[in-house]
Formats: structure tokens, C-alpha cells, sequence
């Protein structure tokens, strides 16, 4: 018998936390909805959740705080966060406080089901730490790349991009699957962005390090 993986849905708009729980459900999730931080909070305390999915702007403890909390505890379960905020600052202390994902309202429900699969999915597959080369490792608890001790400098996206390659080591990764990764529906993607970010990788892991497939997409040899 398939475990039924549980959900926490942190949403203060009843209409949108409903559509968002009987869609879920009806994919094979468990799924508990809080109004606020503090019903969250609670909720979490009780039930040994496998993801969050997390509005930021709502009552008593927001989004934010609220994996903060979760993540101080050392709660280290995926957490994606669905609000209407467009700064990327907002995106970048979500990513600093532990967020492993981002939708922008309002979303597309297949595009959530995918993301919300590909979250599940990476957490069992990688490990903590993933040796790139002699040089450098990838962090995976902190989604980072280090040089020894020292955090190397490197655009989300392009962390997006490694963890894909990692993920499907050895075996091609398509346009369409990179697109689906590094961006939403909503945002502009291009061939030349894939490439520099595919660069960037290059760089710290040895430029034979990425096949490219032409016409395809790439390989992490």
C-alpha cells in the first residue's frame, strides 16, 4: 500500500486553501490547512509533516517567521512558498531562511503537483553533502557550493540547474525539463540564459563536466 504523503497548507483565503486541498487530495496527499502562523505552528508541533506549503502574508505568525521557526527547530522537510509577493527580495530571505521553492500567484495547479513531486523526490534522493570534484562540494541542507570552508557566491537558478543534473546524473536532462525548473509559467526563459547558467557550472566543476546534447539539453558525466 502507497504512504499517502501529509501536507501543510498555511492560507488565509479559505476559497484558495480549499481549491488548493481537494487538489491535492485528489492526488494522493494528506492535507491540513491553517488560517494563521500560530494554527501552523500547532499543527506541526502534532503531526510529523513530509512538506509545507506556505503563504507569507498572513494573521498572527507570518510565512517567514513561521519556517524560521521551523527550520531553527530543526525541522528540515521541504517548504515552498505560494504568495502573491514579487520583490526579489522577499524571494531571496525566503531562500536564506530555508525555503527550497517559490510560486508566484496565481499558479498553475499541474505546474504545483510537479514541483510539489520534484520536491518530495529530491529530498529522499540527495544527501547533505555531494562532492563535485576535488575542489568543491554541494551542500544540500543549505543549498550551497563550497571551496573548503567557504561558501562560493552563485545564483539560485544555477543551484536549481545542479540539483537537476545531479538528480539525473549520467543521464540527459531536456530543455523542457531545465525550463520547468528554473522557471514558472509566467516568467521569460531563453536558451542563452540556460547557457550561462550551464556556464557558471562549468566553471567550478571543469568545463567537461556537463555534456552538451545538441538539440536536447545536457548531461552531468
Amino acid at each position: 500500500m502507497k504512504i499517502r504523503k501529509k501536507v501543510l497548507l498555511l492560507e488565509d483565503n479559505l476559497l484558495f486553501a480549499q481549491t488548493l486541498q481537494e487538489f491535492l487530495q485528489d492526488e494522493g496527499f494528506l492535507v491540513d490547512v491553517a488560517k494563521d502562523g500560530e494554527e501552523a505552528l500547532q499543527k506541526s508541533y502534532h503531526t510529523n509533516y513530509d512538506l509545507y506549503l506556505l503563504d507569507v502574508k498572513v494573521p498572527k505568525i507570518n510565512g517567514m517567521e513561521l519556517l524560521k521557526m521551523l527550520r531553527d527547530s530543526g525541522d528540515d522537510k521541504p517548504a515552498m512558498f505560494i504568495t502573491s509577493y514579487q520583490d526579489l527580495e522577499t524571494l531571496k530571505r525566503g531562500y536564506t531562511l530555508g525555503c527550497d521553492d517559490y510560486m508566484k500567484k496565481p499558479i498553475d495547479l499541474e505546474e504545483l503537483l510537479y514541483r510539489v513531486e520534484v520536491l518530495l523526490k529530491n529530498r529522499k534522493k540527495l544527501g547533505i553533502k555531494i562532492k563535485l570534484n576535488d575542489k568543491y562540494y554541494y551542500d544540500s541542507e543549505q543549498r550551497a557550493i563550497f571551496y573548503g570552508d567557504i561558501s562560493i557566491k552563485i545564483s539560485i537558478k544555477a543551484i536549481f540547474l545542479l540539483e537537476l543534473l545531479l538528480e539525473n546524473r549520467s543521464k540527459v536532462v531536456t530543455r523542457e525539463q531545465i525550463i520547468q525548473k528554473l522557471w514558472s509559467n509566467s516568467d521569460e526563459h531563453s536558451d542563452g540564459s540556460i547557457r550561462v547558467y550551464i556556464s557558471k557550472l562549468k566553471n567550478i566543476m571543469g568545463k567537461d563536466s556537463i555534456e552538451n546534447i545538441k538539440g536536447i539539453g545536457y548531461k552531468l558525466i
